[in-house]
Order: structure tokens, then C-alpha cells, then sequence
């Protein structure tokens, strides 16, 4: 059997394992699905009747974040209505997932955000509140994404509230810097930073880049690249494509994200949206 048999072997049999699995994931969580489903079109609906328009830019499906804030008494959310992981041969259905992020002052945001877990198979409980956070983000210099000439410089610091994971229920702390520039039409976001996680363990490297690049009217196609250097263990590293579509002020995501070593997620699908108010 010659090099390319082999390559063309293995290239069917992912492919043929993945349709049996989308197969049976469809069967096996279509009742939340649809359930999802049905809020998303009505958060859509009710945002078209009451809520204003945005020129922001949402910031969802993504890990690292931008150099941006809220405007001054405004509200944004990044609703996640439907999000599916799958590592070590186990799937866990996260629904629904939440930042909201308060303008305070010009320049200065308050932020909170988590994600509730309501299936996990095998080991483990089905409900789990996952990663909540209270942070402060503020923008020290203004650029290309406050509308002006130069790039755009950010820091977040955040408090890593207690979850209800095991091992997760410590405080931990972190702080990001973040770095938005473009090139032609590609916008990129540099995150970089330190963290002491959940576990006590760290400090922690964090880091991640995004890239976004607008076609026609209000559609970006979008990628991401992040990860986490662990003071102790292996580092955890994966990326995601996917799109960000506004339509009438609302900020529609898709994200399929794959990890890059073992102690990552083995894939992920994330779609969402982002109010303004």
C-alpha cells in the first residue's frame, strides 16, 4: 500500500466517524436544540422591537477579547444560546453562556460573565456554573476601534469567582493587555497576559490573537488562535474559524473551535449573539 492510500484511508475514516457522530449528536440533543432555537429567534425578535441599533462590534465566539468597550451608561451582552464540547470521548452541552459588559465611565467597563453547564456525560454532574468572572476593562490608548488613526491599547483585570466544578473553587485573579491593529482589511486583536486560576495553580501565560476580515455589507469572516502556558502540566492551545454577521444592530456568531493539545477541548460549537442596550 503506497503513501497516498494510507493518507487517503485514514482522510475517509475521519470523515466517516464525524458524519456518524453529527448523526447521532443530532438524535441525541435535538429536543435542546430546538428548545435553543426557538430563544434565539425570540431574542431576535424582541431586540429588532426594542432595542436600539449599535455601530459596536461584537466580540463573541471567542476566548481572547478586543480593545474595546462599552459606551458610557450602555449595556452590551454576549448571549451564547448554544455551545457543545466534546474532549476525552465525553460531550458536555453548555446553555446558555453570558458576558455583559456596563459603560461606568468614557473608556472604562464593568464586566460580568459565566456559563452553565445542564449536560455532561459520563463522571461529574450535569449542572456545573463554569467560569464565572467579574471584571474591569479599560481603554489606555485610542485607535483604529474608537475611530481614530493608530492602534488601539486595552487592559482587563479580572476576579476568577469560585465555580462549582471540582478543583474549580478557588478565587483566582487575572490581567490581560490587549493590542488591536490592521492590515489592509484584516483586523487583528494580540492578547497577552497572567493569570493564578481557579486551582490555585500559576501563575499562568495567557495569550491569543484574533483576525477578522469584513466583506460586503455587514458580514466577517473570523479566526482565533489562543491558549494557556500552566506553570504546572501541559499547555492548552486551540483555534476556531466562523463569522459574525449584524443584521439590524444585532451581532449574529457561529464559531467551530478545534484543540491543538491533549489537555484542550478535542472540538467545540459556539453560536450566539450580542444585544446593545
Amino acid at each position: 500500500m503506497t503513501v497516498s492510500d494510507v493518507i487517503t484511508d485514514r482522510f475517509y475514516s475521519s470523515w466517516q466517524g464525524c458524519i456518524i457522530r453529527v448523526n447521532w449528536l443530532s438524535r441525541k440533543y435535538f429536543f435542546v436544540v430546538k428548545k435553543s432555537l426557538k430563544l434565539f429567534i425570540c431574542l431576535v425578535i424582541f431586540v429588532n422591537i426594542y432595542l436600539m441599533p449599535s455601530n459596536s462590534f461584537a466580540y463573541r465566539p471567542f476566548v481572547s477579547t478586543d480593545a474595546s468597550v462599552a459606551q458610557k451608561d450602555k449595556f452590551e451582552l454576549e448571549l451564547g444560546v448554544f455551545q457543545l464540547r466534546h474532549q476525552d470521548k465525553e460531550n458536555e452541552l453548555v446553555v446558555p453562556s453570558a458576558r455583559i459588559n456596563y459603560g461606568v465611565i468614557k473608556n472604562w467597563e464593568l464586566v460580568g460573565e459565566s456559563e452553565i453547564q445542564i449536560y455532561k456525560e459520563g463522571e461529574g454532574r450535569n449542572f456545573e456554573v463554569k467560569d464565572p468572572a467579574v471584571s474591569l476593562k479599560g481603554i489606555l490608548h485610542e485607535g483604529i476601534l474608537q475611530g481614530k488613526d493608530g492602534p488601539s491599547l486595552s487592559i482587563e483585570l479580572s476576579a476568577l469567582v469560585p465555580s462549582t466544578v471540582k478543583g474549580e473553587r478557588n478565587t483566582g485573579v487575572s490581567g490581560v493587555g490587549i493590542l488591536a491593529y490592521k492590515f489592509s482589511n484584516l483586523v487583528y486583536h494580540i492578547n497577552a497576559g497572567m493569570e493564578l486560576d481557579r486551582s490555585g495553580v500559576g501563575p499562568n501565560a495567557i495569550w491569543g490573537v484574533i483576525l477578522e476580515y469584513p466583506f460586503e455589507g455587514e458580514f466577517r469572516v473570523v479566526g482565533e488562535i489562543n491558549g494557556v502556558v500552566k506553570n504546572e502540566g501541559l499547555p492548552e492551545t486551540s483555534g476556531l474559524v466562523g463569522f459574525i454577521w449584524k443584521i439590524n444592530g444585532i451581532d449574529l456568531d457561529f464559531g467551530a473551535r478545534k484543540g491543538f493539545s491533549d489537555v484542550a477541548s478535542d472540538w467545540e460549537l459556539t453560536s450566539g449573539m450580542t444585544l446593545y442596550f
